[in-house]
């Protein structure tokens, strides 16, 4: 879909995505990437988007977390200083060593994504370059962006030779200190170092008689850093070394430069799939915190939205129900000034402008927006200044721009269609604009003021009507839109009400015809109940849009629950079965043992014994494991797969497509290889169900007298992680921003199970060991996502 850089500033785009998106958006990278953001060009790619981040938001929920980097900054900037000045220095490069890092995890984890069903996941992270050797070759810059020693041989001999130099005149200015004819005019006892060299402070009144070259003079200007002569000599030769350090340096820098410049387009790709990545991160708790969805997506170019709201309105934006498209092709909205006309026409564009960025709208849950070719808005008052026009002509220019662009799915929308020119020659010029866009099959919203366009939208087929809700009593606008009925301007009954003399009001309603009289007062009668009804229908789609968002929410939750379940039960088998064989091996080595000093026979009928007791307990083990796999095939649901189904294989992560069916067993090609697969051990893999795009909010009581610390050192690993997990539940509900977890040094045990924890926690934000002060590396510091989303 196409739309000009004039409709993005009309709709507000760039202070809605600034103000609502960005927020949720980890780095720099992702906000430049939502803050450039344009509607895709076709259907299909927005729709792959969608599906692309439904599994990211799966992934998510069981898996709890994607690989990152907090450090991650653009890039764009340091490629074209490297071109402009040849080389990049340490801090400079420690970007792209982050970047590549993480382009390198996320690619490695492609083959793991496509095996447990996360196929356009996977997909996303065989787009990233393999960065291998460029990693490596990066591993010579340190966390601070400083190289190694070992970043050349060269380097390392050169910062040898400059540490023993160094350690040399420090023994040398020691000596000098140490000496009494010479110590008596120094000011401090210290070796200090101005300008690259080792240097004394001598007292200024004294510093003539002193043997050695004058440098600076101190701060205070009371005494003078002075360079003894004994130390000229290594100061020299420190001062060659650190000249040959930097030569070196920039030789590697500048080589690893050239590498990074020759990889300009690879490293830009995963710059831009990283800043996708992380949009997809910003949605997914966008939308856990917002009464916003990402609409349903179809072909036909119309549109249906539930409950849509202006965000820059809140919270005193009145939610509209408002579509076009299956029963009608134009839509004429009327009513009152500053009753929300122009708020509706707003409010359509940067739903349809949002959902074909592929970003959540305001809008409820059953919202569809169409395939559009093209989306332009003439809202407001503007005028080309440049070109010297009129405020009509403005208007008039924009909507010839948008006649010769249209087609059968376009969508144009058009604020006080008709006006700034004569009445009678406006309204005229507005039913010629509406017929022409009709003609070519667009779609048309526009607001008026004229009687003659509201009788034409009411007259004529494939148009329909709507009014912005008005209070008589109050004269206040309800900001309610109302479908099928135009509104009335209310110019007599708010003059009344405002204390308009009679007699005038009187001659004002005799100039009105009488036709238009009845027309005013049959369109307030269907106002009237068209808006009690319109009550009526929204309590009902509200409740019923509801319980829609409560089904799906917890058919999620309990799918992700479920997965983990299974894993769960799959590892604590695995691990009953190992624990069992090596139970039979250690029996092995005893019995071999035994028949060296005992009876043979004896041992063996023991050993038989015991062979087949745990025989039994690994037989009990792989009859329950079959059950539980068996239990999950489609055969158990009553569905035997047929030819060409993707099935999953129960009990590992691989998939395929059925090739045949015979009797109990299927044929699976599964990657490169066929295998053959008992029916009771493969289930169809069905299309997902779309996720609830209203998040469910449930107020839980935030625990109380939870501490801001735990203690665990000395417990085994069993004991320790369910406390830990069920108090950081707890810490986190009850608001601790931060807490520490006190596991002790030992041999890291303890530490790494948290740390694993942590990662897998979709509410802890990061983690660090303790600093100084803090416990050091016996305490860990977990840190929590912020629940008010700033």
């Amino acid at each position: 879909m196409i739309s000009s850089k004039q409709t993005r500033q009309l709709l507000e785009i760039d202070k809605i995505i600034a103000k609502f998106y960005s927020k949720n958006i980890r780095s720099e990278i992702g906000k430049t990437y939502v803050r450039d953001i344009k509607p895709l060009t076709n259907i299909e790619a927005l729709k792959d988007w969608q599906a692309l981040y439904r599994e990211f938001e799966r992934y998510i929920d069981v898996k709890g977390d994607f690989p990152w980097d907090d450090r991650l900054m653009p890039i764009g900037d340091l490629l074209e200083a490297g071109k402009s000045q040849g080389v990049l220095f340490g801090e400079e490069l420690l970007p792209f060593k982050c970047m590549l890092g993480l382009a390198v995890r996320i690619k490695e984890l492609s083959g793991e994504l496509a095996r447990e069903g996360y196929g356009k996941l996977g997909e996303m992270a065989r787009q990233f370059a393999d960065f291998g050797d460029e990693v490596k070759a990066m591993s010579v810059v340190d966390e601070d962006g400083r190289l190694y020693d070992s970043a050349s041989v060269k380097l390392a001999e050169i910062r040898n030779e400059l540490d023993v130099a160094k350690r040399q005149a420090r023994s040398i200015g020691q000596k000098i200190i140490s000496d009494q004819s010479l110590s008596s005019k120094l000011q401090d006892q210290v070796i200090a170092m101005r300008n690259g060299r080792y240097v004394l402070l001598v007292k200024k009144d004294l510093a003539p008689s002193f043997p050695g070259i004058f440098v600076d003079y101190s701060s205070s200007g009371n005494s003078v850093y002075m360079e003894p002569h004994a130390l000229v000599t290594m100061n020299n030769k420190i001062a060659m070394l650190l000249e040959d350090e930097r030569r070196e340096e920039r030789r590697i820098c500048q080589k690893l430069t050239e590498m990074l410049l020759s990889r300009e387009r690879a490293i830009l790709k995963a710059q831009d799939l990283i800043g996708q990545i992380d949009l997809m991160w910003g949605i997914y708790y966008f939308l856990q915190a917002n009464d916003w969805t990402l609409p349903e997506m179809e072909e036909k170019s119309s549109f249906y939205l539930n409950n849509a709201h202006h965000p820059l309105l809140e919270p005193k934006a009145v939610p509209i129900d408002v579509h076009c498209g299956r029963n009608f092709k134009a839509l004429v909205i009327t009513g009152p000034n500053t009753g929300g006309k122009t708020v509706a026409l707003k409010t359509v564009g940067l739903c349809v402008y949002l959902a074909w960025c592929g970003l959540p709208i305001p809008a409820r849950e059953g919202s569809r927006i169409g395939q559009f070719s093209s989306l332009e808005a003439d809202i407001g008052d503007e005028q080309s200044i440049e070109q010297n026009l009129s405020t009509f002509s403005g208007h008039v220019k924009r909507i010839i721009d948008m006649l010769a662009q249209a087609d059968d799915r376009s969508l144009f929308l058009i604020d006080e269609l008709g006006a700034g020119t004569d009445p009678e020659e406006g309204a005229a010029l507005g039913i010629a604009i509406l017929e022409t866009f009709l003609k070519k099959g667009s779609l048309v919203l526009a607001t008026t003021h004229h009687n003659s366009i509201k009788r034409y939208a009411l007259l004529t087929q494939n148009v329909e009507t709507a009014s912005v809700d008005f209070d008589p009593e109050t004269l206040q606008p309800k900001y309610k839109l109302l479908l099928g009925v135009p509104g009335k301007s209310n110019a007599l009954l708010i003059a009344k009400r405002l204390g308009m003399p009679d007699e005038v009001l009187e001659i004002a309603k005799r100039e009105l015809k009488g036709s238009d009289t009845s027309m005013e007062d049959l369109l307030e009668r269907l106002r009237a109940k068209l808006s009690a009804l319109e009550e009526k229908e929204k309590e009902l789609a509200n409740e019923t849009a509801n319980l829609k968002a409560a089904k799906r929410e917890l058919e999620r939750q309990l799918s992700g629950i479920e997965e983990r379940r299974e894993r769960i039960l799959a590892e604590a088998e695995r691990r009953a079965k190992k624990i069992v064989k090596e139970a039979q091996e250690s029996a092995k080595l005893l019995l071999k043992e035994l028949s060296k000093t005992h009876n043979l026979a004896d041992a063996h009928r023991t050993f038989a014994k015991m062979r087949e007791q745990t025989d039994k307990i690994l037989d009990d083990i792989e009859r329950e494991e079959a059950t539980r796999i068996e239990s999950k095939s489609s055969i158990a649901e009553g569905r035997i797969p047929r030819v060409g189904d993707k099935v999953k294989i129960l009990g590992t992560n691989a998939t395929g497509i059925v090739e045949s069916v015979d009797n109990e067993k299927a044929t699976i090609q599964s990657g490169p290889i066929k295998v053959d697969v008992s029916l009771k051990k493969i289930r169809v893999i069905e299309e997902s169900d779309k996720k609830e795009g209203q998040s469910i909010k449930i107020n839980i009581e935030r625990p109380q007298n939870v501490p801001s610390s735990i203690m665990i050192r000395g417990m085994r690993v069993s004991e320790a992680m369910p406390l830990v997990e069920t108090y950081l539940d707890k810490a986190f509900r009850a608001g601790y921003r931060e807490v520490t977890i006190i596991h002790g040094r030992g041999e890291g045990i303890l530490r790494q199970e948290v740390h694993a924890l942590c990662r897998r926690l979709p509410y802890v934000e990061d983690f660090r060991l303790g600093g100084p002060g803090e416990g050091g590396y016996g305490v860990t510091i977990v840190r929590f996502v912020n629940k008010g989303g700033s």
